[in-house]
């Protein structure tokens, strides 16, 4: 058997430090998270084109692909719930027993990435002229993209309509879309 390359194991140590800091798994995970992201190296290992990238690169890549991978899987991942953490909770109402099961806790930037994924997905079933609209919202203000376009003011917020229906048939609220044009602090 050949030997692993200690890259593979900075690489695949470091990334595991930044999932259990910041992507909501348990300290005790992190030997399992680097021995999975190691494995996954491995696997890929024979695919690796050195007239495509260096070896080093690979394996970054690799790396924080699986990483994405994991934090997928981890938010997807139903809660474990042990059946004695509900019978513990003989003094709580029904409601209140309910509660234990929204006790995971939640990643910001899991949350982010799912959210940037949804949006995509609306975006790319827009219609070509929509998907390009929206775009342009993003870049700049109505007034410059009514200039850009040679769109009137009016035909710009209607366009804006119909791409804010699509959302909601998405199942975005109106009050999502609202917190998440909010400035962050």
């Amino acid at each position: 058997m050949m030997p692993v390359d200690p890259y593979i194991f900075q690489q695949a140590s470091c990334r595991a430090s930044l999932l259990v800091a910041s992507a909501g798994f348990r300290p005790d995970d992190w030997e399992d998270l680097k021995q999975e992201m190691v494995l996954d190296v491995v696997r890929r290992a024979p695919k690796f084109d050195p007239a495509r990238g260096d070896w080093q690169g690979f394996v970054r890549g690799v790396v924080r692909h699986h990483a994405a991978v994991l934090v997928v899987r981890e938010h997807r991942r139903a809660p474990e719930i042990l059946s004695e953490d509900l019978m513990n909770r003989e003094g709580a109402s029904d409601v209140d027993s309910l509660d234990i099961l929204h006790e995971r806790p939640a990643s910001g930037a899991v949350d982010a990435l799912h959210l940037s994924i949804d949006v995509r997905r609306v975006v790319a079933s827009l219609p070509a002229h929509l998907q390009a609209l929206a775009v342009l919202l993003v870049r700049m203000p109505v007034q410059d993209v009514c200039r850009h376009t040679g769109k009137s003011r009016s035909r710009v917020y209607q366009m804006t309509r119909q791409i804010r229906e699509a959302f909601l048939r998405a199942g975005f609220s109106s009050a999502q879309a609202r917190r998440s044009q909010e400035p962050t602090k």
